[in-house]
């Protein structure tokens, strides 16, 4: 797996491929600069090895903040602070989804929202402002580029643990998330309304019906 987290972007993007520092400079209303990653999968839930699955609308992934935490319970993509040691904030998205989910990014679709906020801390004030990017990531295509039978080489089929789905192989990081799971465009549009089961931040729940909606372009 790819530890340099090497990405693509499209052109459009360009204007966030710039140094941090830069980044700052020019957008010296803000204080401090977040970013979030959102995940996707088209893979059918897991289901009874007698049974079959035939679903596959997206599900995002959603990982639930530790009870340690503040806001704990909530569940959100993945996501953080920007640090100065960023090359770029596109740069930070990839940092923050390999630390948070252990997926790496592949590749940084498009902007799916721009939050911002203030809080106050011992007196200062601090304005925040948060961009939340749909990407893809290499463990959902394989990051040897073709399929293995297409260069003439042998499918050996495995039973049990080796036959995990790429969804199950999130790793958290427990001091900040104590849970993970793909949800449906439906079941995050319940949460946003208080009807279902998960609990989001108003601008977070927005920002991942968005991506439903992108992806669906």
């Amino acid at each position: 797996m790819p530890e340099n987290l090497t990405f693509t972007i499209p052109p459009h993007l360009n204007e966030y491929n710039v140094p941090f520092s830069t980044f700052k400079a020019s957008n010296p209303q803000w204080t401090n600069f977040v970013v979030g990653g959102l995940v996707f999968s088209r893979s059918p839930p897991k289901a009874p090895k007698e049974e079959k699955c035939e679903d596959n609308q997206p599900r995002v992934l959603l990982l639930q903040r530790a009870l340690t935490d503040s806001l704990p319970g909530y569940w959100e993509g993945p996501g953080g602070g920007c640090e100065d040691t960023d090359e770029t904030i596109l740069a930070a998205v990839a940092r923050e989804v390999v630390e948070e989910s252990g997926l790496h990014v592949s590749r940084i679709v498009d902007l799916v929202g721009v939050e911002p906020w203030t809080k106050e801390k011992n007196g200062t004030m601090f304005y925040v402002v948060k961009f939340t990017f749909l990407v893809e990531v290499y463990e959902a295509q394989g990051v040897f580029g073709e399929d293995g039978e297409k260069q003439g080489e042998e499918k050996v089929e495995v039973e049990g643990e080796a036959l995990k789905q790429w969804e199950d192989r999130v790793r958290l990081e427990p001091s900040e998330h104590s849970a993970f799971e793909w949800a449906t465009e439906e079941e995050v549009r319940l949460g946003l309304e208080e009807r279902g089961k998960y609990k989001f931040l108003e601008d977070e729940g927005r920002n991942l019906l968005k991506a439903f909606r992108i992806l669906e372009q």
